[in-house]
């Protein structure tokens, strides 16, 4: 069984990928803001995060950069769920560092297949 960290402050958003991720047999942390998802992190080690990408107190990005500089966590994949659908916004969230985004409103078979590509892509190694 997998863990999977989601950090959303929009609780519907956060019912929603938990609901889709728990249907898919994985087990699920849930953080209401980035400082709350980074002490989450502190105790456990998913095996992939979700991040939002506009959070309060601490933004997608400042959650990520943490990770990314951490060395027991610098290998997870790590999945940007943002409302920011332009491709300029698309660019800089693969360039800081994402592993992959999904966009808002959440499409659930997209949820799906992204989360399965970046589970296998950290299992085995390959490109999702």
């Amino acid at each position: 069984m997998y863990t999977l960290l989601v950090a959303d402050d929009n609780r519907l958003s956060r019912d929603l990928v938990r609901d889709v991720l728990e249907s898919a047999d994985c087990r699920v942390m849930e953080a209401s803001d980035g400082q709350q998802a980074l002490e989450l992190l502190e105790a456990a080690t998913p095996d992939l995060v979700l991040l939002d990408v506009n959070m309060p107190v601490k933004d997608g990005f400042a959650v990520l950069e943490a990770i990314r500089g951490n060395p027991r966590l610098s290998g997870i994949p790590v999945l940007a769920v943002t409302a920011n659908v332009m491709q300029p916004d698309r660019d800089r969230i693969l360039a800081a560092g994402f592993d992959a985004y999904v966009t808002k409103p959440i499409n659930t078979t997209a949820l799906r297949q992204r989360v399965a590509g970046l589970l296998s892509f950290d299992r085995k190694g390959d490109a999702p």
